[in-house]
């Protein structure tokens, strides 16, 4: 047992997986939307860096077979239909990739956010780790949202029409993002039940989580004191 307690602080001093995983999920949540929306990068920059993402994914939880092996054929599945669906769009598959994508991020969330409170001191990783959680959170919504939009078309109100597959993703990520922040330009507008129930949801989180997160970390740093100070 105590061997394996020593292992964590060791894995978060060099988790070079964790920092390109949120390197990644700032690219995809900030960068990656503007492009598209601009036409300004190749229509498979996209699956490209879903994939990059999947695979940094496996790489942060290599440490739990279980989790590998979950995170592993989720990943897999995730990445086929991603680029079967980039090669020949369909509705079935768009709603297939969402419901992947949600669940290979709500996994990786639950991992990095058991290890971001497992035992040991406070260091750059742990932080990192909280805010991979806090973007997979607003990824986790904007897929929700999106299986939303693909069943009701009117669930949501856009500032204008026309918009392609790429554009409906980059705006739901833009307006899951501002719900979890609790920003709320109101430029886009649930109108689905379903819809309004999930931001509402979402909100709530955003609230809540970076609050109960910082309690939780400067309670273990204060104990960590204490203890190496006894």
């Amino acid at each position: 047992m105590c061997a394996r307690r020593a292992l964590v602080p060791r894995f978060w001093l060099s988790d070079w997986s964790l920092s390109a995983l949120l390197v990644l999920l700032v690219f995809n949540t900030f960068v990656l939307g503007p492009l598209a929306h601009f036409q300004a990068a190749p229509e498979f920059l996209s699956p490209i860096v879903h994939s990059l993402f999947l695979l940094m994914g496996i790489a942060t939880v290599l440490r739990s077979r279980a989790a590998t092996a979950i995170v592993g054929v989720l990943g897999l599945a995730s990445s086929v239909v991603r680029w079967t669906n980039h090669v020949h769009p369909r509705v079935a598959l768009e709603r297939a990739d969402s419901v992947l994508a949600l669940l290979v991020c709500a996994v990786l969330a639950a991992m990095i956010l058991a290890r971001v409170f497992s035992a040991g001191r406070i260091n750059l990783h742990r932080i990192q780790g909280a805010v991979a959680v806090y973007l997979l959170f607003a990824l986790m919504w904007a897929f929700a949202y999106k299986l939303v939009a693909l069943a009701d078309p009117t669930a949501f109100s856009f500032p204008s029409a026309g918009m392609n597959r790429e554009d409906l993703i980059a705006r739901l990520v833009y307006f899951s993002t501002i719900t979890l922040t609790t920003v709320g330009y109101g430029d886009i507008t649930p109108l689905n039940p379903i819809a309004r129930s999930l931001a509402a949801l979402e909100g709530f989180t955003g609230q809540l989580f970076p609050a109960i997160t910082l309690a939780r970390l400067i309670a273990m740093e204060l104990y960590h004191r204490q203890q190496r100070g006894a």
